[in-house]
């Protein structure tokens, strides 16, 4: 915002002074008003998110990818596991245990 105010007088200045503290105090009163919205966006944006992951796939996806991790790892089936997952191991700790 450019303002060509002369100012050759105190007067001149206080009247400035005053124009320029009125905007700062609207500016201020406008970013309030932004913050106290801030949050109610922060949610729209985040469900229109999700939704057009659900609607595109991706969100289905990466569930589906997640679930066969953990899956595979619980069953041993992930190549390189050394006894065969955490279900043999547990398969096998209850085994010792009954033949004891």
């Amino acid at each position: 915002m450019k303002n060509n105010v002369i100012i050759t007088s105190f007067a001149d200045l206080d009247r400035e002074e005053i124009r320029v503290r009125k905007r700062i105090k609207k500016q201020e009163e406008e970013i309030k008003l932004k913050l106290k919205t801030l949050p109610e966006e922060i949610i729209t944006t985040g469900i229109t998110k999700i939704v057009t992951n659900i609607l595109n796939g991706e969100l289905f996806r990466s569930a589906i990818s997640i679930i066969k991790t953990v899956g595979s790892a619980i069953s041993g089936n992930k190549e390189g596991s050394e006894k065969g997952g955490i279900l043999n191991l547990i398969k096998t700790i209850v085994k010792d245990r009954l033949s004891s």
